[in-house]
């Protein structure tokens, strides 16, 4: 099975990486939703402590469809304006490394904000259930370990309202037939836990 890759450079020397990642991976969630198709997945290969690096790459098995991504008016604009560098539709060696980029919830979800959607949604449960509701018995000072991570600053379209798309970059290497990812291009648990190439 071949793997394809287009990598974007973010040209600029003082850019914010991390916005124009996540307008990347904006663009490739609503190409993913319009078209049906999970097969296009992200690799950061310049990912490091301080930041997810000045280059993008998407890799899929499937040519046509990673090609017609990098069709879209952002990738084209961006390109005219000077502000990327994207690479030609390119085979990934048979000797490249793969590391897992899978989104990162746990950090959601040990804030305060998270504490505080998750105590409402117990509450609810309880309501519809008939019980009275005792909050106390839960503590919002419950630590949990947090990995290193990366945070991207997303929209939600269809409710309105922004969120963090966070990031972890793990070693775990799992490659399917038929790989499938989030339509961020992220793996995740509601899907196969699949690696991408880091190229």
């Amino acid at each position: 099975m071949d793997w394809y890759y287009k990598t974007i450079r973010f040209v600029p020397t003082n850019c914010n990486n991390e916005f124009l990642a996540a307008k990347c991976i904006n663009i490739l969630h609503g190409f993913s939703y319009r078209y049906d198709t999970r097969s296009i997945g992200v690799s950061f290969p310049n990912w490091c402590n301080e930041t997810v690096g000045d280059r993008i790459s998407f890799v899929s098995i499937e040519k046509m469809t990673l090609d017609y991504l990098l069709t879209q008016n952002y990738f084209k604009e961006m390109q005219d304006l000077g502000y990327f560098n994207i690479s030609k539709t390119l085979i990934v060696p048979i000797e490249c490394n793969f590391a897992c980029f899978k989104r990162y919830q746990k950090i959601d979800k040990s804030s305060a904000a998270g504490f505080h959607r998750k105590i409402k949604r117990l509450a609810k449960r309880a309501h519809n259930r008939g019980e009275v509701f005792d909050n106390k018995k839960y503590n919002i000072y419950k630590q949990c370990d947090i990995g290193h991570y990366h945070s991207l600053a997303e929209e939600s379209k269809s409710k309105g309202y922004g969120f963090r798309l966070n990031i972890q970059r793990t070693n775990e290497v799992s490659i399917n037939n038929i790989p499938i990812f989030s339509s961020y291009g992220l793996a995740n648990t509601a899907h196969t836990l699949q690696s991408v190439p880091i190229i």
